[in-house]
């Protein structure tokens, strides 16, 4: 008998068996030492990563774990701080507890060194990535919240990559270059295939934060579905929602809502918002250096060659291309969930104009062929067309012919619109917004070729889990 080999097989088995004990232990909260005081629904704990997680971990919905002021740096070899239950992580505040990732933290995509797995809240403490080109935050579950977080990236990082739902609230966010993207999301696989949920929490909710420094306020991935809703944005940082050609999985954005939100920097040549796919309303957002910043609304499958598009330009002959601006459900139809921005403006006094991407001579090259056209042509504008790919207010007075109206419900009934799917924002009506008196938050109609017909209402404000 060969009784090295069976020795060798029951070591490994003891290894095996002993990792899960341990796995099954620290779940269960078990921890050799622990260094962290209970009372009541109160766990206090020393601030080490190893002492928090303990903590985590035995605490039930309803509780708050608490790190005290200090110092602390989490996330060597990649440990991950698993928060279980609906409970409060709570630091002193962004000034007095400083969580630091190390260089050898995090994966730069996905695996958060912070990980909800239940609708748990994370509040007032500052989050660093000095040298570390990781991530903060994650995790699949819905109903999550982080409040009153500084977020520094100074290592370049993707400080938030949800897969679930959320609220971001009254944090602050601080980029060094146009390549750290704050906010990250994918959403769930089935977004396309099921109806937008415009103007409800079935998004991640980014409100009243504030961007300085320079990069991406967030990154809308694929099949994401994001609000940024009253902002401050400080910095050159841009809302930016990725269509089908540059993601991975090959799925754009599904859905973007942006409003309320204002870029104060006067540095100019740079993006404020750029949407490459999906539906969405962008409404009441003010630029100061309109003048010299770009407002884009694209289609990357037809500006360049994409393995999503198996490296074909997406020409008017593929039109609707798939997950482009304007938009819905599975299967594809023209215009069948179109984009509505209106009362955006800037510090010139007017409001923001379009940015459109020149299309390159060998895509024009190729719709010839595709036509058998001499000289055959077509701009950006062939692909996301104004008035059925997107409506958006303009300058001469609205007679339900074109885009967007702004006035009184009344105003709006004395219109009998020639334009199936233009939209109107009635102002005297919704509540929505809390601040403001009854009745003068606002809401969108649009017309179906025969009536005025409510199509959304914006998610209350604040949002209901921040009350």
């Amino acid at each position: 008998m060969n009784t090295k080999g069976l020795q060798k097989v029951s070591r490994k088995k003891g290894r095996f068996f002993t990792g899960l004990l341990g796995i099954s232990l620290l779940l269960a909260g078990g921890q050799p030492v622990r260094a962290y005081t209970h009372s009541g629904n109160l766990y206090t704990t020393d601030g080490s990563f190893a002492d928090t997680q303990a903590a985590v971990f035995k605490a039930r919905k309803g509780s708050t774990v608490q790190i005290p002021a200090g110092n602390f740096i989490w996330g060597h070899k990649r440990d991950r701080l698993y928060l279980t239950s609906a409970i409060t992580l709570q630091g002193q505040g962004t000034n007095q507890t400083i969580i630091t990732l190390p260089y050898d933290s995090q994966d730069a995509y996905g695996n958060g060194l912070i990980t909800f797995l239940a609708p748990a809240t994370v509040k007032n403490m500052r989050v660093t990535a000095t040298n570390s080109p990781g991530t903060a935050f994650s995790g699949g579950a819905n109903g999550w919240r982080i409040t009153g977080v500084l977020c520094d990236a100074a290592g370049g990082a993707y400080f938030v990559q949800p897969t679930g739902y959320g609220l971001i609230d009254h944090c602050s966010f601080v980029g060094y270059g146009g390549s750290d993207e704050m906010i990250f999301m994918r959403g769930p696989v089935n977004s396309w295939q099921t109806p937008d949920s415009l103007g409800t929490t079935n998004a991640v909710v980014i409100e009243d934060c504030t961007f300085a420094g320079s990069g991406y306020v967030c990154d809308a991935n694929s099949n994401s579905r994001f609000v940024v809703r009253f902002c401050t944005i400080t910095g050159k940082n841009k809302i930016d929602g990725h269509g089908k050609a540059s993601n991975t999985p090959p799925r754009g954005v599904r859905q973007m809502e942006i409003y309320g939100n204002r870029w104060t920097s006067t540095n100019p040549y740079w993006a404020t918002v750029e949407l490459r796919g999906g539906t969405g309303t962008v409404f009441d957002n003010y630029v100061a250096n309109d003048a010299a910043t770009w407002f884009i609304l694209t289609e990357y499958g037809s500006d360049a060659l994409w393995p999503n598009f198996k490296k074909v330009y997406q020409t008017p002959t593929y039109y609707p291309v798939d997950d482009q601006i304007g938009v819905g459900e599975d299967p594809k139809a023209a215009g069948s969930d179109p984009m509505y921005l209106w009362n955006n403006t800037g510090g010139s006094g007017r409001s923001l104009s379009i940015t459109f991407k020149a299309v390159p001579a060998a895509a024009i090259a190729q719709y010839t062929n595709e036509t058998g056209k001499v000289a055959s042509t077509y701009a950006m504008t062939n692909i996301i067309a104004a008035d059925r790919d997107y409506f958006i207010d303009s300058a001469k007075p609205f007679d339900g012919s074109s885009g967007v109206g702004i006035g009184t419900k009344a105003q709006m009934l004395a219109i009998t619109a020639a334009k199936t799917n233009v939209g109107f924002w009635v102002t005297d009506e919704g509540s929505w917004n809390t601040t403001l008196p009854a009745n003068t938050s606002g809401r969108l109609y649009t017309w179906n070729g025969r009536a005025w017909m409510l199509k959304y209402t914006p998610l209350t404000y604040p949002h209901p889990a921040a009350r």
